[in-house]
Order: structure tokens, then sequence, then C-alpha cells
């Protein structure tokens, strides 16, 4: 794992602490619930079959797609994360998405797979997306939540890189290029201002 990796994870590990009443607060919690608006209603409001949230953070959406029927699985780089989201009841693995195998003591390929706030970390986004398509069975559908590229998203970058984080924004036209060029078909595009890109993709 190089340096910024391991400052991802350490930055996630401390995060781990009090991170869904932080991003729940101020200007945080504003444009989480507008993301949360959009990302929520492409959910599908009744899962059949597993689901993995990839990049699960304390595990949120685990409980989200639990809820709507999925049999749910997870995985984050951060091992604090992955320690809260196996005391919820979910099979959980540590894992690098765009630099790790999948792990083999969780059940693969699934029938959906989510991801939200992870690709804005991806150094290569179609190494990172062809791992998340590993994942996932063909026919299955992925929901992706990435920051869109402007001014907002500037600013959370500059955020992050002044912490020693490379982060990527997107257009819906990088993402879908991205998506295509790595075996997925993307079915539907919507934004929420300021920053919430959000695709859903079928596995081809």
């Amino acid at each position: 794992m190089n340096n910024s990796r391991e400052i991802l994870r350490d930055y996630y590990d401390t995060a781990s602490k009090n991170y869904l009443g932080r991003a729940s607060k101020g200007l945080m919690g504003w444009m989480r619930n507008r993301e949360l608006a959009i990302t929520l209603d492409m959910i599908p409001k009744s899962g059949q079959g597993a689901a993995l949230d990839a990049g699960c953070g304390p595990g949120y959406y685990c409980q989200v797609l639990r809820d709507r029927g999925f049999n749910v699985c997870a995985v984050d780089i951060s091992g604090q994360m992955v320690s809260i989201v196996k005391e919820l009841g979910f099979p959980a693995c540590v894992m690098d998405i765009e630099h790790s195998e999948p792990p083999c003591d969780i059940s693969l390929p699934v029938d959906f797979l989510f991801c939200a706030g992870v690709a804005e970390f991806a150094i290569d986004p179609v190494k990172f997306l062809l791992s998340l398509r590993r994942m996932i069975k063909p026919g299955g559908e992925m929901l992706i939540i990435a920051p869109q590229a402007g001014a907002f998203a500037f600013l959370y970058r500059k955020y992050l890189e002044s912490k020693g984080i490379p982060c990527k924004t997107y257009t819906r036209k990088s993402m879908a290029r991205y998506l295509q060029n790595a075996g997925f078909e993307p079915i539907e595009a919507r934004s929420a201002w300021p920053i919430c890109l959000a695709i859903r993709a079928r596995a081809i």
C-alpha cells in the first residue's frame, strides 16, 4: 500500500468515530440530504438476491439495502469502518477496491452493487471499475455515487489533496465512458447540486 492509500485508510479510521454525526450537520449534512434524496430513490425498492456495499463506511446503506430485501455484504478500506459494520450484523471485509483481490470470505458475485464515496479516490478509474465488475453478476446492476465536477467538487478535491489524498471528480460523460470501458452499460444518471452524481449501470 503506497503512502496516499495509507493516509486514506487512516483518515477514515479516524473519521469512523463520529462519521454519521459529522456528516449530518452543517454544510455536509445539507449536501448529504440532497444526495440521499436521489440515492434512496434509485436503490431498488424491493431487492432480491445478494448486494455488496463497496465502500460501506459505518453501514448506513448496508441497513437500507437490508431493509429493502437484499442479503448484504460489505467491503471498505478502513478496518475501523468494517468493525462497525460487523457489529451491525453484516459480513464485511477490509479491501482496497482498486488494488486488492476480492476477499474470499464474503459471497461473490452479487446481484446488486452499491458504491458511494469511493470513486473519487480511484487512481485509475477503469481499473477501479473493473474490480467492481468482477464482483457483480452479468446482468446485475450497480449504483455508483461520485463527486460531479464543479466549484464545490473543486473545493472538496483541494481539501483532500491538502491532506495528501489524491481526488478525482467526474462529469456524466466521463463516468459513462469509464463505465463502458469497464464492462458496464449506463442506464440512468441523476445529479443533485452542488456535488452529487449518481449513475445506475448494468454489468454486461
